[in-house]
Parts: structure tokens; sequence; C-alpha cells
């Protein structure tokens, strides 16, 4: 059996408010194995970036606590370790691209500053030795004149590049698990390219796991080995790639697929999912998805469905009263 090197089992965050709290992550359970790549997708708001920061440890300045569940790494659960021992996990065994490298790197630090520091604390390397792994690192992403971009400030690079020094920072020290949270948003088509291409390549080379997370189903399909979907808080279906794309069972992923606009589509209009996400302080009764699912039933809208495996299908689960063992339309639909 394969070691599995990241297990999320019943993670639930809360977020503080005015005259209480609500709860943005509820009871999510996922596993990735060595080497693999574990897709997170799902519309804005439904979870997927609060899941990677709590895995990350990385609520303290937000109103956000863990509230319940466990994230083990290797084993060691991270959800009761202390901050210093956190620190020692972070920017080592795992590491975090952030969705915009604008914001995430410090604006009056220069490059070279930046990488160094995470890589002296990590490695212990001195100082000259980490500048020359830092400039290593910009090379390795595919950075040109490395020794000149370290004296520059972030300001100075393009959108790529900026991406691109993220990607040498979190891989300086050579992690476990690379968390990448929609890494490729602010990128247009081409350096979206080069970027998911200089992923693969650091992940094949270094056989490392990754949890990338994204809407851009696209990107799913050409990076991941198995996906999980998210919906309100919760984990709706998982499988892998293939069969997602090719027999999605939960009415949620397969307004998803049907979204995605195809070449040579003759429509006057684009498919879409009718209804909003639910506001996380007014969570409808039953099963989160029934306001908007066109195969809701009154059990739907009175009773919410745990995630299950589907009947007839490896490896694969669904959060669907119609997917529930025994449905005999379960696993069926297409």
């Amino acid at each position: 059996m394969t070691p599995k090197l990241l297990e999320v089992q019943g993670l639930k965050t809360e977020f503080r408010r005015d005259g209480g709290s609500v709860t943005a992550v509820s009871g999510v359970d996922f596993h990735i194995n060595k080497g693999e790549v574990l897709g997170l997708v799902g519309e804005s708001g439904c979870g997927k970036s609060v899941t990677s920061l709590s895995i990350m440890r990385l609520l303290k300045d937000t109103p956000g606590r863990i509230a319940g569940g466990a994230v083990r790494f290797e084993g060691t659960d991270l959800t009761r370790l202390s901050e210093n021992e956190m620190r020692r996990y972070r920017g080592n065994e795992l590491a975090m691209i952030f969705q915009e490298p604008m914001t995430s790197l410090n604006p009056v630090l220069r490059i070279g500053r930046q990488l160094e520091e995470p890589i002296m604390l990590h490695l212990g390397y001195g100082r000259k030795r980490a500048r020359e792994h830092a400039i290593h690192m910009l090379k390795l992403v595919g950075i040109p004149r490395a020794e000149d971009v370290v004296n520059d400030y972030p300001h100075q690079l393009s959108g790529g590049m900026r991406q691109r020094v993220m990607i040498a920072m979190a891989m300086a020290c050579g992690p476990k698990l690379l968390i990448a949270d929609e890494p490729t948003t602010a990128l247009d088509v081409t350096i979206q390219a080069q970027i998911l291409d200089l992923m693969k390549r650091l992940k094949e080379e270094q056989d490392m796991g990754m949890l990338l997370i994204t809407h851009d189903l696209g990107v799913v399909a050409e990076m991941c080995d198995r996906v999980v979907v998210m919906y309100a808080g919760r984990v709706v279906e998982e499988a892998n790639v293939q069969d997602l794309f090719e027999n999605p069972q939960h009415p949620y992923t397969k307004g998803l697929i049907h979204s995605v606009p195809k070449l040579r589509q003759n429509v006057r209009r684009l498919a879409s999912i009718p209804g909003n996400v639910p506001d996380l302080s007014a969570m409808p009764k039953g099963c989160k998805f029934a306001p908007r699912c066109p195969h809701a039933m009154e059990r739907c809208l009175a009773e919410e469905p745990e995630l299950l495996p589907v009947e007839g299908a490896e490896d694969r689960k669904s959060r669907c009263w119609l997917t529930e063992p025994g449905n005999p339309e379960g696993g069926e639909r297409s």
C-alpha cells in the first residue's frame, strides 16, 4: 500500500464574527500519497483556500481557528504542534505557493534576501552559501540573469517572473509536500502553461506530493492524479481524474464539468449552475447543494447525506442520496 504523506480527517475550521462564529470548513477528509498530485476544486468561497491555510496552520492572525479534526503529516498531527514546532515543518517539510505573488512577496526586500532567509533557517547555510543556493533555485525555475534578479525588488519583475520566484522559494528546502493555491490565476495563458510545466517537472524530479487548489478544470485534467470536489465547506466527491471527467457522480461535479466552455460549442449561451453558493451564516437544512440541484428530492431538503463510497466504483466517494449504496440509480448517471 502506498504510504500516506498527508491525511486530513474531519477538519473543521471556524471564523469568529459578531454574535458567534461561522463554519467555513466542515468535516473535510482526504489524503495525499507520496509523489501524488491531488486537485482540490470548487467555486470561490467553497473552503479550498481555508483548508490549505488550516493545513499550514496560517490562521493565527485571522479570526479563524481549527475547531476539530486532525491533519497528519507522515503520522504527526500538525494541529497539536506548538507554533515553534510548526515553524520547523513550514517552509521545510511543507511549502506553499500563494495565489498572488505581488502580495506574498515583501515589497521592500530584495528577492535574494527573501529567498536566503528560509534557506539559512531550515538548511543551516551561511549567507554566502545561501546566496549561491538561491541563485541555483532561480535558475532551476527558468529565471534568466539569476545573479542580477537576486538584487531586484518584486515590483521590478513581471507577474510570471514573480510566480517563478515564489516557486523557487517554496522548493528551496526540498519539501515533501507542496500546496499550490491557484498558482496561475493572475497569469496569461502562455505563462500559465510554462508555470504548470515547471511545477510538473519539479514534482517529478523531487518525487514530492502536491495539493493543487484551483477552479480551472483544464488545469486539473493536465496536472492531477485524483480530485476532491468541495462545496459549501464540505467534500462532495472524490475520484481519480479520469473517472471524474468521464462519469461525474455528484450533481454539483456534473454541473461544474458541463459549465466548461468547449471548442466548436454551438450554443447561444454557456451552461451554468443556477443559484448561488449558500451564505455560511445561513446554511440550508439537509444537502447544502439541494437548493441548486436539478435532482433534489424531499429527502435532500431534510437530511444531509454523508460522504460514502460509490457502489460499483473503485476508490470513489460521493455526498449524494442518489449515489448512496443500495440506491438503484447510484453510480449509473452520466
